[in-house]
This record gives C-alpha cells, structure tokens and sequence, in this order.
C-alpha cells in the first residue's frame, strides 16, 4: 500500500473518532464553544509540538495565512454545527453521514480549481455516497 493512502486511512480512522466526540459532548449536553476551545487547544499543542520535533522554521506565504483562517473560520462553524446537530437529539447514524458528504464537496471543487479529471467512476462513487444518505436517513 502506498504512503498517501496509508495517511489518508490513519485521516480516516482519527476523524472517524474526532466526530464521534462530537456525538459525545452533544448527547451530554456539553456547551460547544467550550468544548471547541479545548479541543483547539489540544490542536495547536499538537501542531507545536510536531513543528518542534521536525525543526523547521515557522514559513507561510501571506495567500496560504489567509487561507489558513478562512479554513479555521469555516472549520468553527463545521464543528459547531455538529455539535448543535448532536445536541439537540441528532441521531449519530444520520448526522455522521449528511456531514461525511462534506467530501463532494471538496471533490467538486478539486475538479474546478485543479482540474483534475472527472470520471465515470468518480461520478459513481459520488452518487453511491449520496444513496447511502438516503438509506441511513431512513
């Protein structure tokens, strides 16, 4: 197995349980922005640390800065809308999956920005998860 997949999987199986928190701070009533502000802390420790460990300077151009906070703003309203979803009685079996489809979109927008190709099965793949939303929804 090649090394970007075996990152996309270990991506996979972190976020996986990274949303199931979610599922957990909602169903014990847990107030979102604290729960977001600690889980943040915990992220940018981890950053930090990972930066010091590779011993790298600190380098962004000032397009990928801004990039990065757009990312953390529309990052915020992810989460909190999760955790919203999950607090008011969301049920994890349809949540989790209406917010997984979150990869159409950015598989839409790969297609557009980078112009990487869309294929027959791309497009199956893509219907194939929006027809499990319909089933789990049920």
């Amino acid at each position: 197995m090649n090394t970007p997949i075996v990152f996309a999987l270990l991506a996979l199986l972190c976020g996986g349980i990274t949303a199931f928190f979610s599922k957990v701070v909602g169903a014990n009533q847990g107030y979102s922005p604290s729960y977001m502000i600690v889980q943040a802390i915990s992220f940018v420790l981890f950053a930090v640390v990972i930066h010091f460990v590779q011993k790298q300077p600190f380098e962004l151009s000032n397009r990928l800065t801004g990039i990065g906070l757009v990312s953390g703003v529309f990052a915020g309203v992810a989460t909190l809308a999760s955790l919203m979803a999950f607090r008011l009685g969301g049920q994890g079996s349809i949540i989790f999956p209406i917010v997984s489809l979150g990869v159409m979109v950015s598989v839409a927008l790969s297609f557009l920005v980078y112009r990487e190709p869309v294929t027959g099965t791309k497009l199956i793949g893509i219907g194939f998860g929006v027809a499990s939303i319909v089933f789990l929804s049920r």
